[in-house]
């Protein structure tokens, strides 16, 4: 008679100890989604008195938008590069800190620095960096006979100093990740390679990596979803609320949803390109899930 009485104080134990993790989720999460959906069919501009239900005409002049095309084709190549490049990163530090060197304690912590660094002190320390004229970057270059880059300030250059800096800050993040993941492996399956006598390479590959694959499929996840709700590097290295420049080079698709709802007050349009990089994000996540069978281990011992 007791069991069940005890069962169900500790499932109100744990209802209490949720709610507040619940309550945040709906407060700052749930609603705020819902909320922008349904703003997504209206053309509100902030004033209540004036807002009018227009179905799905947001929708129709996003798509008929060239900008919009813009900034979703921005968005991609940023995504694709800098998750690449974070994850890449990531795997090769991680695997050299896993080893047995001196100071790799030290060495971890100065990598993983950045990623708890503001982005607002980072991203002003190379704007100096940066600078085309006095930078200490360029004077470098100088220094050794090569042309001067001229970073943000050219179209064709921008986006890829953007990704530099995002890059830099944030792959610190997936080296630990990958870290904890290479520490669960089981050391025996080393010792069994090296007893069939694989080369480096072939445990890499035959060990290693598919030890690794849950860890690089939510590191994966993880950078994507990052990637596209980018931001403030863009806002604070390309000029403010007017920026995304120079020529639109690195207006992605978050800033171009900032611009609209909160520099014009279209906020019914940009409710709607929200909703779009919503359900983007969702469908790749989705994909990634169908197909993560094919390559996920997770049966490794």
């Amino acid at each position: 008679m007791k069991r069940p009485q005890q069962l169900n104080n500790e499932i109100n134990t744990a209802i209490l100890f949720l709610l507040p993790s619940f309550a945040g989720f709906v407060l700052f999460i749930l609603i705020p989604i819902l909320s922008s959906f349904l703003v997504s069919f209206t053309n509100y501009s902030g004033s209540f008195a004036k807002i009018q239900f227009v179905g799905f005409r947001n929708y129709e002049l996003i798509f008929s938008n060239t900008k919009f095309w813009k900034s979703i084709y921005v968005t991609l190549i940023f995504v694709a590069s800098s998750v690449v490049f974070q994850l890449f990163l990531g795997f090769c530090f991680a695997l050299i800190l896993n080893r047995k060197i001196f100071g790799k304690v030290i060495f971890r912590s100065i990598l993983f620095l950045p990623v708890v660094l503001s982005s607002v002190a980072v991203c002003m320390a190379f704007l100096f960096l940066f600078h085309p004229t006095a930078g200490p970057v360029n004077n470098f270059l100088m220094s050794l006979n090569l042309e001067p880059v001229p970073w943000l300030a050219h179209k064709d250059t921008a986006l890829m100093s953007i990704i530099i800096v995002f890059v830099w800050q944030s792959f610190g993040y997936y080296m630990i990740i990958f870290l904890s993941g290479l520490q669960t492996i089981n050391p025996a399956l080393y010792e069994v390679a090296d007893i069939d006598g694989a080369s480096e390479f072939q445990k890499l590959v035959k060990v290693t990596i598919p030890g690794l694959s849950p860890v690089i499929f939510f590191s994966m996840i993880i950078a994507l979803i990052n990637a596209f709700k980018m931001f403030d590097h863009v806002f604070i290295m390309t000029g403010g609320q007017y920026g995304g420049g120079p020529a639109d080079s690195t207006r992605v698709l978050a800033f171009d949803i900032y611009q609209n709802g909160f520099l014009f007050w279209q906020i019914g349009y940009g409710a709607a390109e929200s909703v779009v990089l919503f359900l983007i994000i969702l469908a790749i996540t989705v994909i990634q899930y169908r197909f993560q069978r094919s390559w996920v281990s997770y049966d490794i011992v």
